[in-house]
């Protein structure tokens, strides 16, 4: 749409062409432009555009015979009120234009104001072959379209007024919403609209004759002069319909951001320029940077920001070849607040643990928070591991002192973790990691803080990687797989729900299984993402199968520490109704010493009013009782494995298995039981009345995609997914 704007000297001109942009870019059958007429109080039809049709010629001679008066029918309303409106059906009514409409096969209406201002100078219809609503998103593209076109009448309108006469400039300009100045090609001030009185605050008289340059601010000047006289000598235009911004000068001495547009004015040389003050645009605009970059708790630069300036240092390391560094700490004992004082306690400690940082650091510092009760430093300048080191000293001892909260004096350690450019690692990411690595080995030997080595990357299980400093990171680089073990009705054979099992596609060290990373996770806040990437991949998977018609509900298990997560009835609830899966679809399975702790008893009772169901995992190793299991909404009981594997061999524990079961069903409880290895151990626990079974007798665990079919297939069958 621009470049007929900026290529034409006058609306009708450029008319039929804005037109046609407009209807060929956003899909309209045909467009029109309809005129204020000042002087007759009414609406005229000046030009319109449409795709080529035998048929419009009639609706076209229609629609010039027309006009409309203030609030008469659908143009006339939105030239009294200013909104766009639209009409599903122009064909179906009474209008003047039904029937040469309904030969042009034109349905949808749609009718906004071109605006200059608040002022309504022209309204524009468009026409569709479809019937259609109001789309809201079109509303707002073409309320912008509008009040463009309306800018750019007017000031082709003062431009052409210009040439004409000075008396007549004055008249029209005072009329225009924007400020509008006219310079020499010396610079120098020639006219000055009302609007620009009140943009700037001079009067007319006090700038008239003078150097346009005195209403830009004095940082700016040498930029926008020398564009201005470059533009006046080449007589072309150098903004072309763009818009400059600088900052412009008021009288009282203060600056505003100011959008400047220019064009050149006929065979005068003179500029013509229209000013607009864009402060409040652009705070804004400043605003939401801001916040998409500072976490609104302590007002800290968030992880985004980090990484940014993280790249940058290390960039600039790279250049002056010094040294650089990143610091991650987390709080030892943030949790223990959270659960005896509440979350606005924990969220005042975030707030006052900030504050001491940043009063520990120089400002140049960048200190962010990371997530969750972690914080993170990335140094000014050159920084050695000797200056890292004796930064995170600064931060330990900022934070020893007690911190008051609710009146209640609240002790806190701090683990850090150092890493530091190019000795460490050479990117952002990499030199993350291995900061998060010694922040968990800081954490291990309660020393405070630890400069990263090749020797953390042992960790404590006999060579393993340090897996709980790349977690993090494997969730959100898609490492993370799941895979899905069937379990099967003992009755009917038919595959009602299967467990999600997690496993780790690890680059280095190929699929780990849960033990290796999973209580790791559960020591620190990485489990909650961890539990969160499960239920949303697992009921992804329920809502995929579902389409490809496989009726299957999923369990996911949960550990002690998801108990105490206060979020995680909401998290749960929100996710089933992202993926439309029903709540009896989902499984929730919670060992059974987890249901003892008294504080899991809430999250318990508000999972069950979601409609999921619970079931106690590894039933028979933990300690709960019958009243437990009375009091809990548990729906379901699972028999350990341990149990089971032995059972067809072992009449201790064939009698337990059996004891469990009659136990569970005097309970009202479903009863399933794992670790069912060959056809014996299945047909011993159908004649005492098992509901439900899942061992490798039945199937291997295995991914989506393998799954799928024996899912598809499987009818009472007992075919094993050896796999």
């Amino acid at each position: 749409m621009t470049r007929p704007l900026a290529s034409a000297a006058t609306w009708s001109e450029a008319a039929p062409q804005v037109l046609r942009g407009i209807c060929e870019s956003l899909g309209w059958a045909a467009g029109e432009f309809w005129r204020v007429d000042k002087d007759a109080n009414l609406l005229r039809w000046e030009c319109g555009w449409h795709r080529p049709s035998k048929d419009f010629g009639a609706f076209l001679d229609a629609s010039q015979a027309l006009t409309y008066a203030r609030g008469e029918g659908l143009l006339g309303r939105v030239w009294r009120t200013g909104r766009a409106a639209s009409i599903d059906d122009v064909a179906a009514g009474d209008s003047p234009r039904a029937w040469a409409a309904s030969r042009a096969d034109l349905h949808a209406k749609f009718a906004f104001a071109v605006t200059n201002g608040r002022k309504v100078t022209g309204v524009i219809a468009l026409y569709s072959h479809d019937r259609s609503s109001l789309d809201r998103a079109m509303l707002r593209v073409m309320t912008d379209i509008g009040s463009q076109i309306g800018q750019f009448i007017e000031r082709r309108r003062a431009e052409e007024d210009l040439r004409r006469s000075g008396e007549r400039i004055r008249a029209i300009l005072d009329n225009v919403a924007d400020g509008i100045i006219t310079v020499d090609e010396r610079l120098v001030i020639r006219s000055y609209n009302p609007a620009a009185e009140r943009l700037f605050g001079h009067a007319a008289d006090e700038v008239i004759g003078k150097d346009f340059a005195r209403l830009i601010a004095e940082p700016y000047r040498p930029e926008v002069k020398p564009r201005l006289r470059t533009y006046l000598r080449a007589q072309q235009g150098l903004f072309e319909m763009g818009s400059h911004e600088t900052f412009g000068l008021r009288k009282d001495g203060s600056t505003f951001p100011m959008e400047f547009n220019v064009g050149w004015l006929g065979p005068q040389r003179l500029v013509v320029g229209s000013l607009r003050d864009v402060s409040e645009r652009k705070a804004e605009t400043e605003a939401l940077q801001y916040r998409a970059l500072h976490d609104s708790l302590t007002g800290l630069p968030n992880r985004t920001f980090l990484r940014e300036r993280l790249e940058e240092t290390i960039r600039a390391g790279e250049r002056e070849m010094k040294p650089c560094a990143v610091l991650l700490m987390d709080l030892d004992g943030f949790k223990s607040v959270n659960d005896s004082l509440g979350h606005g306690a924990g969220d005042r400690l975030l707030q006052q643990v900030s504050q001491r940082m940043r009063g520990a650091l120089r400002k140049a510092d960048t200190i962010a928070r990371y997530g969750g009760d972690e914080f993170a430093v990335v140094p000014w300048g050159a920084t050695d591991v000797t200056r890292a080191v004796l930064i995170a000293e600064k931060i330990l001892q900022a934070v020893d002192r007690p911190f008051t909260i609710d009146d209640q004096p609240i002790t806190v350690n701090m683990s850090i973790g150092i890493a530091v450019f190019p000795q460490h690692a050479e990117d952002a990411d990499a030199l993350t990691r291995r900061a998060d690595v010694a922040m968990y080995a800081a954490k291990r030997a309660r020393s405070g803080f630890s400069v990263y080595s090749v020797e953390q990357e042992g960790g404590d299980n006999g060579g393993r990687p340090p897996l709980i400093g790349k977690l993090r990171y494997a969730i959100d680089q898609f490492e993370l797989v799941l895979h899905y073990q069937p379990i099967i009705s003992v009755p009917d054979g038919y595959p009602r729900k299967v467990e999600a099992l997690v496993r780790w596609g690890h680059p280095s060290h190929g699929l780990l299984p849960p033990d290796d990373f999973i209580p790791a996770a559960e020591q620190t806040n990485l489990i909650k993402p961890l539990t969160a990437w499960v239920l949303n991949e697992a009921l992804g998977q329920v809502h995929a199968w579902s389409k490809a018609g496989i009726d299957v509900g999923v369990s996911v298990n949960l550990s002690a520490r998801n108990l105490l997560d206060d979020e995680l009835p909401d998290a749960v609830a929100e996710l089933l109704s992202t993926w439309q899966v029903e709540p009896q679809k989902l499984s929730l399975e919670i060992t059974e010493s987890s249901i003892i702790a008294a504080e899991a008893e809430d999250t318990l009772q508000r999972l069950h009013a979601t409609g999921v169901q619970i079931s106690v995992d590894d039933f028979g190793t933990g300690y709960s009782s019958l009243t437990h299991l009375k009091r809990l909404p548990v729906q379901e009981i699972k028999i350990d494995k341990s149990f089971v594997i032995d059972m067809a061999t072992n009449r201790d524990g064939a009698a337990i298995v059996r004891s469990t079961i009659d136990l569970g069903h005097n309970l009202g409880l479903k009863v399933v039981a794992e670790g069912v290895e060959d056809e014996k151990t299945e047909t011993m626990l159908r004649e005492y009345g098992c509901d439900f079974i899942q061992g490798f007798h039945i199937s291997r665990p295995a991914a989506a995609g393998l799954l799928g079919p024996w899912l598809r297939n499987r009818a009472g069958v007992n075919g094993a997914l050896t796999t």
